[in-house]
């Protein structure tokens, strides 16, 4: 049997893709996934987990968008923790793990173009200060805002119980860019705190 990969690649525009599209190109073959495994081994089509594949390298169209395959591999989820803190800038080390905070259970994806790790938390802590990211036609993610993504890294940092251990674990343990953490804000941070419940949240306001 015989599939035009390359009318397969046109006709789809995203870099990202589900099993259900990809079998729609796979109708005459009568054993289809062992299409998909030759599609795999020749490097068309790169495997995130079941079901979810992006393009190989040469069929790319644009670079991937690792915050959008985060919220698609696993989900309700968001972007946060230190990747989010290093795509605003507010730390410099780049992280090389792709972090998330999610609704269900802690997880963690290793996948060909990257690590996904994901840590649970209840869905009313979930839903407070979430931002969506409009890519257009491509999509689009959904990331923790500049206060959400520090919050939860505090609330899961043990050990933090007064403003002299809080100062030292952001600005010399995590090297937070103070000038940036005073323009936060503060009355957002406030409201995640109140939905956290929890104190070292609170004690941010009085850095």
């Amino acid at each position: 049997m015989f599939m035009d990969f390359a009318v397969f690649r046109q006709e789809v525009r995203l870099e990202v893709f589900d099993y259900q599209l990809l079998a729609m190109y796979l109708t005459d073959f009568k054993k289809p996934l062992d299409k998909v495994s030759s599609l795999i081994a020749d490097g068309k089509i790169v495997r995130l987990k079941k079901g979810l594949y992006v393009f190989g390298e040469n069929w790319r169209r644009a670079p991937l968008c690792l915050e959008m395959i985060a919220n698609l591999l696993y989900g309700p989820s968001c972007i946060s923790f230190e990747y989010a803190l290093t795509h605003y800038g507010l730390i410099a080390e780049r992280s090389a793990v792709i972090t998330s905070l999610a609704i269900g259970d802690t997880k963690a994806f290793t996948t060909p173009v990257g690590v996904f790790e994901y840590r649970a938390i209840g869905r009313e802590k979930f839903k407070v200060g979430i931002e969506y990211r409009d890519m257009g036609k491509e999509g689009g993610y959904f990331i923790a805002s500049k206060e959400k993504a520090l919050a939860d890294l505090v609330y899961r940092t043990p050990g933090i119980r007064t403003l002299e251990r809080l100062r030292h674990f952001l600005f010399e343990e995590l090297r937070v860019d103070e000038s940036m953490f005073r323009k936060l804000d503060f009355h957002r941070l406030s409201e995640i705190a109140k939905a956290y419940n929890k104190n070292t949240i609170y004690m941010m306001n009085k850095l």
